[in-house]
């Protein structure tokens, strides 16, 4: 039986889409690789989505083709479907209404450009028309929040530098994490009936990369600022790897229910999403709906922002919301019931 037909066009081909599988495969590593001993992991899981549609089309084309080797890289595709629902899920409903007092509608949400006024107002209102339980908020640059003076003033709020957690139910203990450099985090334990649910709010190193990093206007340019990037990811990945040691403390030692969210400035199957995620779920990956990829300021959508649960909680809906737009970012809503 031959898989392939002989000739180098086949070989070729053929040898580019075994070093993408390789690649997809690899991206796994940073389960177990730490970002300082190798940080270059971390790129790899940036541009899955990249290889994975690189390794879709090769497989069409073996299809076309009628290159036996098409079943094997078939049958690879299917293993891939498991990773590919952290970025997209077709057909989920998106719960709107609760029915259970065990039920919580959860937002997280970069606010980093809802700066004004008008913006906050309008934030508010929205916060509040969808009867949103617990909100989680990064980048609070705004007085307003921080004076508490206008923002959501009739709710339960903890707010610690750039990051707040704003409840409709009182918060009975709040605390600020401290983390090295530009990683900011809190948690918050909130009280609802009987239960108290733990909430960590997550901030981590922010890349400082800028749009004009990505002009490039003349080809000489282009090797200096790929350089460049690549340093800045290298550097950012190896400060969060510092953050999350520190924060896997206060995950596992949550003596209640525990949701987390945030701004991980990092993509699915990086070595942030593996470590911060732990034994929680991902509640986009088990009931999203649509894309999840929240940020798309640069040519490049990416998903960075998250919400994780303990088990106790069974997630009933997930979302990306791309109708709010007060910030670089997108708002995630989530529909969460506890056990």
């Amino acid at each position: 039986m031959i898989f392939i037909t002989h000739n180098k066009k086949n070989y070729l081909f053929f040898s580019l889409h075994c070093i993408i599988a390789l690649l997809l495969c690899i991206v796994y590593l940073n389960k177990i690789v730490q970002p300082k001993d190798f940080p270059y992991l971390g790129l790899i899981s940036l541009i899955f989505p990249i290889l994975f549609i690189f390794h879709l089309l090769f497989t069409i084309m073996w299809l076309i083709k009628r290159e036996l080797i098409f079943i094997p890289f078939l049958l690879f595709t299917i293993f891939l479907l498991f990773p590919i629902k952290k970025y997209i899920h077709f057909g989920n409903k998106i719960i709107a209404n609760k029915t259970s007092k065990k039920q919580f509608k959860i937002l997280t949400y970069n606010i980093r450009y809802a700066n004004e006024s008008k913006d906050l107002r309008a934030l508010e209102d929205s916060v509040i028309k969808r009867d949103i339980d617990i909100a989680f908020f990064q980048e609070i640059y705004t007085r307003q929040w921080r004076s508490k003076e206008t923002f959501l003033v009739d709710r339960y709020n903890a707010v610690f530098d750039l990051v707040a957690i704003s409840s409709k139910y009182p918060i009975i203990n709040k605390q600020k994490i401290i983390l090295p450099g530009n990683g900011y985090a809190c948690l918050a334990d909130i009280q609802k009936d009987e239960s108290i649910i733990r909430c960590i709010n997550i901030y981590l190193e922010p890349m400082f990369l800028t749009k004009n990093i990505f002009r490039i206007e003349k080809v000489d340019d282009a090797k200096d600022k790929t350089k460049v990037v690549v340093e800045k990811l290298s550097t950012g990945y190896k400060k969060h790897q510092v953050q999350i040691d520190l924060l896997i403390k206060y995950i596992k030692e949550s003596p209640y229910p525990t949701i987390v969210c945030g701004d991980l400035n990092s993509v699915p199957l990086s070595y942030e999403y593996f470590h911060v995620k732990g034994n929680m779920l991902d509640v986009f990956e088990l009931c999203g709906s649509g894309l999840g990829m929240s940020f798309y300021d640069y040519f490049y959508p990416i998903r960075i922002d998250y919400i994780f649960t303990s088990p106790d909680f069974i997630p009933k809906s997930s979302y990306v919301n791309k109708n709010i737009k007060f910030s670089d970012h997108y708002p995630v809503f989530a529909f969460l019931q506890l056990k």
